[in-house]
């Protein structure tokens, strides 16, 4: 028992150093980063979804001076203005400008984690954005949408049907891992880190920007949430995989 418990701990005080080491020594390895993006826009379904998932990749960008977009296809369940007034908060931690930020109010997106939105109508909205605000990057979720949400599943069909109009933009999606993954925390840096090739890492400073964001959406942060910001590798690190585009002869198949 005393063996199994000093190999335990040795293997998180391995994964610990190493990613103190990445975080820390090496900050921006460049060829774990994006192609000097300028204009990149993160489109998510809801508010909180840009710190529970994507706050890794909007600090590390931030740092290289490139100006972040914002686009929420839905402002929640709740009523009023709650949920929108927590994002503004919320990103004025994570240094997004409240004038980057665009909520959608539409009565075909609700909040449902059960209901697929029509690609068609949520690509267009994209589509639109990425023309007014001359967007070079794109960044979503993937097709598994991270937590299995349908709202969230959605956004990477439609940016698929973007993509294969509008094949100047560079499109990213956010890699799905598997549950044990997902919740190991620091465990799941080291192996994430030297398998993808598109890797942002959040230092301790940056972990706890983190966190003091997502206490921002105090409506929705419940004991489970409070939770998964403690555990989840999304915290920690966000590793990102280019769409794929057909050729144009396979556009049918898409």
């Amino acid at each position: 028992m005393e063996d199994l418990t000093l190999f335990l701990v040795s293997i998180l005080a391995s994964c610990m150093v190493f990613y103190l080491i990445v975080s820390h020594l090496s900050p921006h390895p460049v060829q774990k980063h994006l192609q000097s993006p300028a204009r990149v826009l993160f489109v998510t379904s809801h508010p909180d979804d840009e710190v529970m998932f994507f706050g890794p990749t909007i600090l590390g960008l931030a740092k290289t001076g490139c100006e972040i977009f914002l686009l929420v296809m839905s402002p929640g369940r709740e009523k009023g203005h709650t949920r929108k007034k927590e994002l503004y908060e919320s990103c004025s931690i994570l240094g997004i400008p409240m004038s980057n930020i665009i909520v959608m109010r539409h009565t075909k997106l609700k909040d449902d984690p059960t209901v697929r939105w029509r690609e068609e109508l949520v690509s267009n909205i994209i589509l639109r954005h990425v023309a007014s605000l001359s967007i070079d990057t794109v960044v979503t979720f993937d097709r598994h949408g991270v937590s299995g949400h349908k709202n969230h599943i959605s956004l990477y069909y439609a940016v698929a049907c973007f993509a294969m109009e509008d094949r100047d933009r560079s499109v990213y999606c956010l890699t799905t891992v598997n549950l044990l993954r997902k919740y190991s925390s620091v465990l799941d840096v080291p192996m994430s880190f030297l398998v993808c090739p598109w890797v942002f890492i959040a230092g301790v400073s940056q972990w706890w920007v983190l966190q003091r964001a997502m206490m921002a959406h105090w409506s929705q942060y419940t004991w489970f949430r409070k939770l998964y910001m403690l555990f989840s590798r999304y915290t920690l690190i966000n590793t990102l995989e280019p769409m794929t585009r057909p050729s144009l002869g396979d556009k049918k198949e898409f």
